[in-house]
């Protein structure tokens, strides 16, 4: 049970689940994508490389020096 909660909140849950629809509603909103599956796909890059970069330190990139 434990390791279930850990890894629902993982910096990388938090990326795939939060921070990819934000990302690809943001570039469809302003009209710089105009298609949704590749606003995702970009969304979902961007999303899992803050993620990554999060896990390995161990917080979000401006918590921590």
């Amino acid at each position: 049970m434990e390791k279930l909660i850990t890894l629902i909140f993982s910096p990388i849950a938090f990326a795939i689940g939060f921070l990819t629809p934000l990302i690809a509603q943001v570039c469809l909103a302003m009209a710089w994508i105009d298609h949704p599956p590749i606003a995702y796909s970009l969304g979902f890059i961007i999303a899992i490389g803050f993620g990554l970069m999060a896990q390995f330190r161990g917080s979000w990139l401006w918590l921590k020096s």
